[in-house]
Order: structure tokens, then C-alpha cells, then sequence
């Protein structure tokens, strides 16, 4: 089922203060996706903290899916398609470094939290990826100097 489509997205999209859901980026439902999975991961990491694992892990593993929605949010503030591509591709990095980080805590989650996260990442790397094709065809702004 596609993220958008998710109750638990619906409900965490509520309660998001309203001075984030004031700032023009959150219409892009990749950033709002980048940003939900990131307090998901926050939940995990407190989980996994909450456990006793590895630290060096469970920060590689916020880190990374921070630097997804931190990405995003720059590239958006750009004005140049090329420019912004080149942002969402860097969140595509820092996303496949989750799907790693996730992997390598996966034991000590339990399986349907981590199939559910490599889901959620499969599906905003879609999102991203269908973003760049869709900027690869815009046209690039001349501008006079």
C-alpha cells in the first residue's frame, strides 16, 4: 500500500506542527515521506538504543535517513532543475546508505519493522527517482547576465 495511502501517514501528517506544514516545500510528498520516515527511524533507533546495540549503528542509521529529508529540503530551495536533481540524488545516496544501516541492524528488529522500513525506502526512491526524470525534462532556465 502506497505511503500516501497509509492511516499511520495520515495521522503523523496531522500532528506535524503547522509551522512545517507552512513552509512551501511541504508539498512534496517526497519530503513529507523523507520526513516520516525519519521519526520512524527515531522510534527505532530509541528502540534499538532501548536494547543495548550497537551505537555506532543506530547513529550511521539516523544519520542517514536524516541526510535524506536534509537533501531534499535543500534541493527544493533551488531554482535550477539541474541544481535540484543533482540534490535528489544526493538523498538517493544518502537513502540506499539506510537501506545499509537498516540491514545491518535488521536482527535486532523485529522482521516486520524492517521489511515495513526497506518498503518505505523502495517507495520514496521511486518517488525521487520519478522526481529527477520529471526535472531531466524540464527546460534549462537561460538567464542574462
Amino acid at each position: 500500500m502506497p505511503i500516501i495511502h497509509d492511516e499511520e501517514f495520515k495521522a503523523w501528517e496531522a500532528c506535524v506542527p503547522q509551522s512545517l506544514r507552512d513552509d512551501v516545500v511541504w508539498k512534496f510528498h517526497a519530503y513529507r515521506v523523507a520526513v516520516y520516515l525519519l521519526d520512524l527511524a527515531a522510534a527505532d533507533v530509541r528502540d534499538l538504543r532501548a536494547r543495548r546495540s550497537s551505537p555506532h549503528q543506530s547513529d550511521q542509521l539516523l544519520r542517514a535517513v536524516g541526510s535524506i529529508s536534509a537533501n531534499v529540503a535543500e534541493g527544493f530551495g533551488t531554482s535550477s532543475p539541474l541544481e535540484r536533481s543533482r540534490y535528489f540524488g544526493i538523498a538517493l545516496g544518502s537513502l540506499r546508505e539506510s537501506f545499509t544501516w537498516y540491514r545491518a541492524v535488521q536482527a535486532e528488529l523485529p522482521p516486520d519493522i524492517t521489511e515495513m522500513r526497506f518498503d518505505q525506502l523502495a517507495e520514496l526512491r521511486r518517488i525521487l527517482i520519478g522526481a529527477q526524470k520529471w526535472l531531466a525534462a524540464k527546460p534549462q532556465r537561460s538567464r542574462l547576465m
